[in-house]
């Protein structure tokens, strides 16, 4: 019997071993590192494999001057902007871009690029997915960076620099953010939403409670954020129609009105809604607003 316990246990030792064993796995020559910061009121993510020099001459040689290189191994070196960003007096708009870099002796060219192969810098870099490139001075260190380091230094309140080392060289390119910007599109983003609450309380008021005080009321309210001030003369000249908010918001007034026995008013509406329609091409409301207009000055 203590023979045979000593045999299961043997085994069971022996399979403990060999299922650790098919988990230890050997240790990548370029890991994958993954950044998450925050600059100014921009979420930024950068992604990249670090390579190391292992005893290499790494600029010049293992990765020759005056040609693109991914900046990085494995897959291809990406950073996501959650906002806009000014690179270098460039702006770029929201989203994700492959960075490739020209190393140079002394300065080094830095490509913030759209087209997002997995691996490798395409055979032709195509000028149009270029988005920004900037040239900038290479630092010479005092020592080795053993492996590729690709950080945000100095960061302030607005702007950090985005710092590529390896070997015994350190370039960096200014981001910046423009705030100002942001929180204009934040608050223009946030009356929208707003303009749409009130239409659709109108329409509640409207068509299911049969209100028609409070849905004049509330459909205003919607005009009035959409207006913004300028007259409807100016909105065609300046505002963005495609996203229909106008139209539908004077469509619904103009139905509110005429249900108020208010008809010179209603096709007053009415008719707004049909000149953007007829201005952005929209058949269904251009059909609506018609019959309306038809039927009422029929009455």
């Amino acid at each position: 019997m203590k023979k045979l316990i000593l045999l299961v246990l043997g085994i069971v030792l022996t399979s403990c071993l060999t299922a650790q064993s098919t988990t230890i796995k050997a240790p990548k020559l370029s890991p994958f590192q993954k950044t998450q910061t925050k600059i100014g009121i921009v979420d930024v993510s950068l992604e990249y494999s670090r390579p190391s020099m292992r005893g290499r001459k790494i600029f010049g040689d293992l990765e020759p001057f005056d040609k693109i290189w991914r900046t990085g191994a494995n897959k291809n070196t990406k950073i996501t902007f959650s906002d806009y960003v000014v690179i270098e007096n460039v702006q770029l708009t929201p989203g994700t871009y492959t960075i490739f870099t020209k190393p140079n002796p002394d300065t080094w060219d830095i490509y913030f690029h759209t087209e997002l192969d997995e691996y490798g810098v395409p055979d032709i870099v195509k000028p149009e997915n270029i988005v920004a490139k900037v040239t900038v001075p290479t630092f010479k260190l005092n020592k080795d960076v053993e492996t590729l380091s690709i950080t945000f230094d100095n960061m302030t309140g607005n702007s950090a620099m985005l710092g590529i080392a390896w070997e015994r060289t350190y370039v960096s390119v200014l981001i910046q953010i423009p705030t100002d910007k942001i929180l204009k599109k934040i608050l223009k983003e946030d009356k929208i939403s707003l303009a749409k609450k009130y239409a659709t309380s109108a329409y509640i008021y409207f068509d299911l409670e049969k209100d028609n005080k409070k849905a004049l009321e509330a459909i205003n309210n919607s005009i009035s954020i959409r207006e913004n001030g300028i007259t409807f003369e100016e909105l065609l000249k300046t505002a963005d129609l495609r996203d229909k908010g106008l139209l539908a918001n004077y469509s619904m007034k103009s139905e509110i009105l005429i249900d108020l026995n208010k008809k010179e008013e209603a096709l007053k509406y009415a008719n707004r809604s049909l000149i953007i329609a007829n201005k952005i091409s929209n058949e269904w409301w251009i059909k609506h607003n018609t019959k309306n207009i038809k039927d009422w000055s029929n009455d």
